[in-house]
């Protein structure tokens, strides 16, 4: 059985291993990729329906490594080569999206398949290992995995970074300048209960204030974001974005150093028990809000609270309309 490496005074040791579950598809392929290219582990498992599909990415994804000049991490194929229990286990399965399909039935399907897949989560984990949930709506399914597993819940973290960067795009696309050179971020919900900060924007690292009209169009843009994509019926989700997205969020994770990330509420005065975008830091081996992660206005702490509640109703009612058996 593997140890697990603690998240503390050692913590560039921090992953050493990590478990892809869902490693066949473009994003946790990504992921596997970005984190085998960084050296970021010493062994990656690769678990999937379509082992052939792993296989085959394993061999690819070793070449790399071998172009890059880096070989910290070994790549292991199937469960039964995987670690027993590992530092990290990542969630990258999803259900197709379908085009035009109702959110609500693309959450039904991702529930039902993260039930399937608990049971080998809750064994990859153990008592120690920090899951982190990629697939969305993200919030509602890692309130749902704090609901019906034995992980605890400041051992499950969700990726929302993407908000973020797509809040940047759209400010530089209203601002006519590159998105890399705005800052700013997305607090809340994934979808239309995210929470903006537009007290915290910047360009080339100074404040900068957007009049209403500019707040307008972004927050158009931003909420326009899924059906835009969708529009287009690419059948899958954001295969670069969110991989390299997902390997700095780690790199912070084992620093200790505060990124965004979907977490845990408990113990947040007046913040309905649930699982939104905060401020996010892992001190010894468990995740939780930063300390100044409620430090915000009172228009955007009743944007949180507003979007915890919502997580927690939608939650509670997907897992009682989800089927039995």
């Amino acid at each position: 059985m593997t140890t697990h490496a603690t998240a503390d005074a050692e913590t560039s040791t921090w992953p050493r291993t990590v478990a892809v579950i869902g490693a066949a598809g473009l994003i946790g392929a990504g992921v596997v990729e970005g984190l085998a290219l960084s050296d970021a582990a010493d062994t990656i498992g690769l678990t999937d329906l379509r082992e052939n599909v792993l296989q085959a990415h394993a061999i690819d994804i070793s070449e790399a490594q071998i172009l890059a000049g880096t070989d910290r991490a070994r790549l292991a194929v199937g469960e039964e080569t995987a670690p027993d229990e590992v530092d990290l286990v990542i969630v990258a399965a999803s259900a197709p999206e379908t085009p035009d399909g109702d959110r609500r039935d693309f959450l039904r399907d991702n529930l039902q398949l993260l039930r399937k897949i608990t049971p080998s989560i809750e064994r990859l984990a153990g008592a120690e290992g920090i899951v982190m949930l990629l697939s969305n709506p993200v919030d509602i399914l890692c309130e749902a995995l704090r609901r019906t597993s034995s992980v605890t819940p400041d051992r499950i973290v969700g990726y929302s970074v993407n908000d973020s960067i797509r809040l940047r795009a759209a400010i530089g696309r209203v601002l006519g300048v590159s998105g890399a050179r705005v800052g700013g971020l997305v607090l809340g919900e994934h979808g239309d209960g995210q929470v903006p900060l537009w007290d915290n924007i910047t360009v080339d690292g100074a404040p900068y204030e957007l009049d209403a009209e500019q707040r307008r169009l972004v927050q158009e843009d931003i909420l326009g974001w899924f059906a835009r994509w969708s529009a287009l019926k690419p059948g899958r989700s954001s295969g670069w974005t969110t991989p390299r997205g997902v390997v700095a969020d780690i790199g912070s994770m084992s620093a200790g150093t505060p990124h965004p990330a979907c977490v845990w509420t408990g113990g947040i005065e007046s913040v309905a028990d649930s699982f939104i975008t905060l401020p996010t830091v892992m001190e010894h081996g468990r995740i939780r809000p930063a300390d100044d992660a409620l430090a915000v206005s009172s228009e955007v702490r009743q944007g949180l609270q507003k979007a915890a509640e919502s997580v927690a109703v939608t939650a509670a009612d997907a897992l009682a309309d989800l089927p039995t058996g």
